[in-house]
């Protein structure tokens, strides 16, 4: 990746990170809402988002249920998470590497939500930190 292409990633995330309004989510049996900036095209499970603002809902955190994905009113994606990993306390985030999707880190509620990388090659730990970026997250339990 070139360094005018890294530059420009993090200007967008710098971007998204301040637009992004974080609040701590409530009890995985409440529906969770949130949303994020896309700074670039990813895949994501076999849905492929442009870059841009979406939001999501999820009305339950186990693997059983979809997220499901809007990019203004329109329902653009349901997704099943084919993981999850609980008691994480970092930032809200989704983890894309080579442009798909991995995880979506949700702090308020302690769930990580992983989803298949649908790649033909398993990359090393250095080839992933290499070519992966994070997306702030915004969510609120409702």
């Amino acid at each position: 990746m070139n360094t005018i292409r890294i530059s420009t990633l993090l200007r967008f995330l710098g971007l998204a990170l301040l637009a992004a309004c974080i609040y701590p989510g409530h009890a995985s049996a409440q529906m969770l809402q949130g949303k994020f900036t896309l700074p670039s095209e990813a895949r994501w499970g076999q849905a492929t988002l442009p870059a841009g603002e979406y939001t999501f809902t999820l009305d339950s955190v186990s693997t059983a249920c979809p997220l499901r994905i809007y990019q203004g009113v329109n329902n653009v994606a349901m997704i099943y998470a084919a993981a999850q990993k609980e008691n994480y306390s970092g930032p809200a985030q989704l983890t894309v590497v080579r442009g798909r999707v991995r995880a979506l880190s949700i702090p308020g509620i302690g769930e990580v939500l992983q989803y298949s990388p649908q790649h033909d090659k398993s990359l090393t730990a250095p080839e992933e930190r290499e070519i992966a970026w994070v997306v702030p997250v915004g969510t609120a339990g409702k």
